[in-house]
């Protein structure tokens, strides 16, 4: 009967004759969309930031583990890689529990502070309490802080579809994670090399304990601020499906078997994901700047220059995205992404590279360039940030359960084990070139296979995983129109409940 009235609602006649304007259709589904304030908007994204902050934070952890455990580097490499099986399994298994969450205080911001407080249990493990211990503390405490990261994460994922279901909202949503991600990825970073790198004069311990202490507190503040953006959304009823059945292992299954808009969604996503993530491995750059064009330094000065055109594309993109949809607006900007790629090899093929940083012309020209494809790869990550709460909705459209953080969570478990190989693809990739024993240093001698090597690790892999997007985008049924029909039926099943 749901599917029926929707199909009387939306018939393709019904909007033919509304097709003359947009504000019609807009109209017409209004009581369909379920809004977030525009306070709500903003600040809510902020949540993701306390996952950078802890992300950077444990990009030291091997640091650490020398100095303060006694653990050998590739010992400490080896615990954390490790770890990552263990992080991909624990997904599902929190999320099937995390989605029979209900309280009358809501679910999402349960799992934040549980999270949240797993999360600082573990690292204050890690950076103070445990200092001068052994290994088997150090692998218990980073066990903590993964169960605890999952939690926040699968708290996460389960308030991007209840905060709002309006295509434009969440394209705001994505928008604002995207840009705050830029900013609060760098700040922990900055402040180790500026602030505490010059206090203690060493990357020590007792340095690694101010910046632990400091992520905490800072974090503390997001989250209090993200709790309460979410909880006027963070209700019951908001988490209510047509099936009235507790999720379990067979629709996890289900939802990878049966769910077409997840199965191409982890195929573009996914591939992008690797191939940036292996685009933008220290080696690489070490490659690009420290041999090729000669300057290891100027790759630090890009970052900042970067930012300020990332920004206004990301507003661009987005917008465009909730007025036309995710789908098309993926295509487009997937689109732009490999041409800028190709302009960037054919550039540094054809000039001088070791004139980069030097003469003004090669310079502006290679800025301009890096800082174009460094801003269509952020906006096509925005908009792929706005598919996941699409696909949560379409799973109850299909199904009838309502299960964000289990569908979240397949997808998280399915990412992780492929963009794992990352680091193992730049690994083979340097040894072909001769690199088996160390790694590439500044001012090691170019030559033409180490040339073209980086330039398949830099633009190579991120051309193919795009073009991996475009195909699985021919597939990938929540267009617009979909969306449209999905949220209508959505909406009917959620007042039938009530």
């Amino acid at each position: 009967m749901v599917r029926a009235d929707v199909n009387l609602k939306f018939s393709p006649s019904c909007r033919r004759e509304c097709s003359g304007t947009e504000r019609i259709m807009s109209e017409q589904t209004f009581s369909n969309y379920r809004r977030a304030k525009t306070w709500q908007i903003v600040l809510w994204p902020l949540a993701g930031g306390i996952n950078n902050a802890f992300v950077i934070l444990m990009m030291f952890v091997s640091y650490v583990a020398a100095g303060g455990y006694g653990i050998a580097v590739a010992l400490a490499g080896t615990i954390v890689t490790g770890t990552r099986i263990f992080d991909a399994i624990t997904d599902p298994i929190i999320a099937l529990i995390s989605d029979r969450v209900n309280t009358k205080f809501g679910r999402v911001r349960i799992l934040m502070a549980a999270g949240f407080g797993i999360m600082a249990i573990g690292v204050l493990t890690i950076f103070v309490w445990g200092i001068g211990s052994n290994i088997v503390v150090f692998t218990l405490a980073y066990m903590v802080y993964i169960i605890g990261y999952t939690i926040y994460g699968v708290a996460q994922n389960s308030a991007n579809p209840i905060l709002t279901n309006d295509p434009m909202q969440r394209a705001k949503l994505s928008r604002w994670s995207t840009i705050y991600t830029l900013i609060l990825s760098a700040v922990p970073s900055v402040y180790m090399s500026m602030v505490l790198f010059p206090k203690y004069g060493s990357l020590s311990v007792e340095a690694f304990q101010e910046l632990c202490y400091t992520v905490l507190i800072f974090s503390l503040v997001l989250i209090v601020i993200a709790m309460i953006a979410v909880s006027p959304s963070d209700k019951p009823e908001n988490f209510v499906g047509r099936s009235k059945s507790k999720v379990s292992l067979r629709d996890c299954w289900n939802v990878l078997k049966d769910n077409r808009a997840m199965q191409m969604y982890i195929v573009a996503a996914s591939s992008d994901k690797l191939a940036l993530q292996a685009a933008s491995q220290s080696a690489i750059s070490t490659m690009i700047f420290g041999i090729i064009i000669g300057n290891y330094s100027f790759s630090g000065n890009l970052t900042m220059i970067n930012m300020i055109p990332s920004f206004i594309v990301i507003f661009f993109a987005t917008h465009l995205s909730g007025k036309g949809g995710a789908k098309k607006s993926l295509i487009q900007w997937t689109l732009y992404s490999i041409i800028a790629a190709i302009v960037m090899v054919a550039y540094m093929t054809f000039c001088d590279p070791t004139q980069i940083s030097v003469a003004a012309v090669p310079t502006v020209i290679f800025i301009a360039l890096n800082a174009i494809f460094s801003a269509l790869k952020m906006a096509t990550s925005a908009i792929t940030g706005t598919m996941l709460p699409d696909i949560m909705d379409y799973e109850m459209y299909r199904s009838g359960n309502f299960m964000p953080a289990t569908v979240g969570a397949i997808y998280s478990f399915v990412d992780k084990i492929i963009s794992s190989f990352a680091t193992t693809i730049v690994g083979f990739c340097i040894a072909l070139i001769g690199y088996k024993d160390v790694m590439p240093q500044p001012g090691d001698p170019s030559s033409a296979p180490l040339f073209w090597m980086a330039m398949f690790l830099w633009m190579g892999l991120p051309i193919l995983g795009w073009i991996c997007t475009l195909i699985a985008m021919k597939w990938y049924p929540l267009d617009k129109e979909k969306m449209i029909e999905v949220q209508a039926a959505n909406h009917a099943a959620r007042e039938a409940a009530k």
